[in-house]
């Protein structure tokens, strides 16, 4: 028999190996496919692994003959596979001439959840290219998906090319923070502040914080206390301790 036709036959009985198991941990699958005639790139990547990290992986792969660590992709309606995370596995077992790869992939979703993808999975290996990085989580609309990303925008988000609108209140100096949060978690905090300002706190309370500086440094206490790097939680967190307060106010005054 042709050395190719068996070859063929071979991928074809190791895909009906695979589609046993796929029936059992749907929705991800797993494809035997060819790195070069499969699978696409991401065109953009901020995630880059440097070239002596690069030539050592693709001398393990060459030597093993396959990848122990296995790429992500999504299966496109025109049955590309685009590897949205393992590119640099990719490009490793192309350059190790490697004809076949065995793959983990998922069914086409939104762009959105694409980027998230990413961004979740290239989190332990390489190096990030924060320019990059911050034009593709900056892509992503919606704020479930950049939760799901792990990622915290404020990190490498360049604050000063946010539009903010400009306040002017007498002699009062206004700074203006953003955070972002769910729905839910949002409208918590909109009711634990309305509740808050209705109890009419004076300024020597201790839950009253009288400026941007103070508010720093009760946020920067709590993200230490609680081991918090995210300002966005730092300030949830600020909001659950006051949240406390509102219930023991309520239960004493019962």
């Amino acid at each position: 028999m042709d050395k190719k036709v068996q070859e063929v036959k071979d991928v074809h009985i190791i895909q009906e190996k695979l589609d046993e198991v796929n029936n059992l941990i749907a929705p991800y699958q797993l494809a035997y496919v060819s790195p070069t005639k499969d699978c696409i790139p991401l065109e953009k990547n901020a995630h880059y692994m440097e070239k002596q990290t690069l030539d050592r992986l693709t001398t393990n792969v060459a030597e093993d003959g396959f990848l122990s660590q296995l790429p992500f992709a999504m299966k496109r309606n025109d049955g590309k596979y685009l590897i949205l995370s393992g590119n640099h596995r990719l490009k490793a077992s192309i350059k190790a001439k490697l004809e076949y790869i065995l793959i983990l992939y998922i069914d086409e979703v939104d762009k959105d959840k694409q980027i998230a993808y990413t961004l979740s999975h290239n989190a332990l290996v390489g190096k990030d290219d924060m320019q990059m990085l911050k034009e593709i989580y900056s892509e992503m609309r919606s704020i479930e998906s950049r939760e799901y990303s792990g990622l915290n925008g404020i990190k490498f988000m360049d604050t000063d090319k946010i539009p903010t609108v400009s306040i002017n209140d007498g002699d009062i100096e206004l700074t203006e923070m953003k955070f972002l949060f769910t729905e839910s978690r949002s409208n918590n905090v909109k009711n634990v502040l309305a509740e808050l300002e209705k109890q009419k706190l004076s300024e020597d309370c201790s839950i009253v914080v009288g400026s941007y500086e103070a508010f720093i440094k009760v946020a920067t206490e709590v993200k230490k206390k609680y081991n918090i790097k995210s300002n966005t939680v730092a300030f949830a967190r600020m909001v659950d301790i006051c949240e406390t307060y509102l219930k023991d106010l309520e239960e004493k005054e019962e």
